[in-house]
């Protein structure tokens, strides 16, 4: 399914981002834009693969979180 481009959608995003840890963001944009695995985000950082995974259902919940409250989601 597209959907037509939204500049304020898509600053709103920027901004959730944003508003996570340096290190929940880097994990979180691995996994989703650079298709890393978790042991490969693991190995890269330094974590255990139990940590990446915590962090990254932390992004998930903060992103859902904050989407939702800015109407973001689609």
């Amino acid at each position: 399914m597209e959907q037509d481009f939204n500049p304020e959608r898509l600053r709103r995003i920027e901004a959730a981002l944003l508003e996570l840890t340096n290190l929940d963001r880097q994990i979180f944009l691995a996994m989703r834009l650079d298709n890393m695995s978790v042991e490969e985000i693991a190995r890269h950082t330094g974590l255990s693969q139990r940590q990446v995974v915590k962090r990254l259902a932390r992004a998930i919940r903060h992103l859902d979180k904050r989407l939702r409250a800015l109407g973001a989601q689609p």
